[in-house]
């Protein structure tokens, strides 16, 4: 009966340690995977976007890579008035 107990303990033991060194190879989720957005730069569309590189289809122009900066928004040193 001790050496089935042991030999449980120690299985557990080792399989804990095995799981928790998985833990640490995280794999990015979907959220975290950062997909490139792309749109035309003359905003044709109202802010449609694609996925892939190619030419905008109303005004074919290339189209850029979106990033999280390029709201509409003004930054200090903008001289438009709107």
């Amino acid at each position: 009966m001790k050496k089935i107990v042991f030999v449980l303990l120690l299985v557990f033991t080792v399989s804990l340690s095995v799981t928790s060194c998985k833990g640490e190879k995280k794999e990015p989720t979907k959220k975290e995977v950062a997909t490139k957005l792309y749109q035309c730069p003359m905003d044709c569309e109202k802010g449609k976007s694609y996925t892939e590189p190619g030419k905008c289809p109303v005004c074919n122009m290339d189209l850029k890579e979106k990033t999280a900066e390029a709201k509409h928004e003004h930054k200090e040193g903008d001289n438009h008035d709107h």
